[in-house]
């Protein structure tokens, strides 16, 4: 069948258009999974950022200043459970153990993992250690004000004849005393493998806390 010359610029036309809208859909499609793709980076790093968000949400250390008189008032509340009342020899036992306790909590926490301060900078063992030292000493001021308010309380109303001067400072000696004794402790029952109890140590003498325990109820002011 003869074919005309003018035949094929209707083929190539046709052609052209074809291609052209081959090109056009090609191009749409390319560009579709040029911003899939970006979408798709942009989710996965939000999402690596909220894991990592959240994992310092979870290893992050709010250091309370009531967390060790919390310990001990904890130690303390079991004393009274068991045996009705404490002492102030009770009280310096507590004392030490809470600290001893803290300071275990604080080695198991750094051990494999990392730890964080509420604004997001690295909270390292030796600042904790340093902060727990920190709560100690003021623990051992609160002990140490709480008898002096009691014994003036008690020179006042004329149960006693004066202050008891030297008993206090003993009491202030007895609760450092305490610490090293109980960090000892912790250390031989962690090779041995065995927990950290309570224990009726008598640190200082026990003239000390026969006078300390008459200055008032105790049970109220610890």
């Amino acid at each position: 069948m003869p074919i005309s010359i003018s035949d094929y610029p209707v083929y190539l036309q046709d052609d052209y258009k074809l291609n052209r809208e081959y090109l056009k859909s090609q191009g749409r499609q390319n560009e579709d999974q040029k911003v899939f793709h970006r979408d798709s980076l942009e989710i996965s790093q939000l999402s690596k950022n909220r894991e990592i968000v959240m994992d310092k949400i979870k290893h992050m250390v709010v250091q309370s200043a009531a967390a060790l008189s919390d310990m001990r008032a904890g130690i303390l509340k079991e004393i009274r459970e068991e045996k009705g009342q404490y002492g102030y020899s009770d009280v310096v036992n507590a004392c030490g153990l809470g600290y001893a306790r803290m300071y275990s909590e604080i080695e198991r926490r750094h051990e494999n993992e990392q730890y964080y301060k509420a604004d997001g900078t690295l909270l390292t063992k030796e600042e904790e250690i340093e902060w727990l030292d920190l709560q100690y000493d003021q623990e051992v001021v609160w002990q140490k004000s709480c008898a002096r308010i009691a014994a003036q309380g008690q020179v006042f109303l004329g149960n006693i004849p004066e202050m008891p001067t030297k008993e206090l400072e003993e009491l202030e000696d007895s609760l450092y005393q305490a610490k090293d004794v109980y960090m000892k402790l912790y250390r031989e029952s962690g090779q041995m493998g065995k927990p950290l109890f309570l224990q009726n140590y008598m640190f200082g003498n026990g003239q000390m806390y026969e006078v300390l325990n008459t200055l008032g109820n105790l049970q109220e002011r610890v």
